[in-house]
């Protein structure tokens, strides 16, 4: 989040539910803007993944994190504005 606020505008406002519960998970992941269900220890690896409140994908497998952040990195670049450099920033041109 440090690095996202740096670069989009609004993007602190996003919820991001992470949950260790596939159970109680799809819930509270309905009212976020992303939100994924781990799995227990031992469980199989299949980790359903919500996109403002519905279902979007079920990952499975070793890279779910991997997966996962990649998501929440799309999400990001496609919903929130990328902050304009103030005029002190910005390069002067000759």
């Amino acid at each position: 989040m440090a690095i996202w606020k740096e670069r989009y505008d609004g993007v602190e406002e996003m919820k991001v539910a992470v949950m260790g519960c596939v159970v109680n998970g799809p819930g509270e992941s309905k009212h976020a803007n992303l939100g994924i269900s781990l799995p227990g220890t031992f469980e199989e690896p299949v980790a359903p993944v919500y996109v403002d409140g519905r279902l979007s994908t079920t990952l499975r497998g070793d890279a779910i994190v991997a997966e996962f952040i990649g998501i929440l990195n799309r999400y990001v670049d496609s919903h929130y504005a990328p902050l304009v450099p103030s005029s002190d920033e910005q390069p002067v041109l000759a």
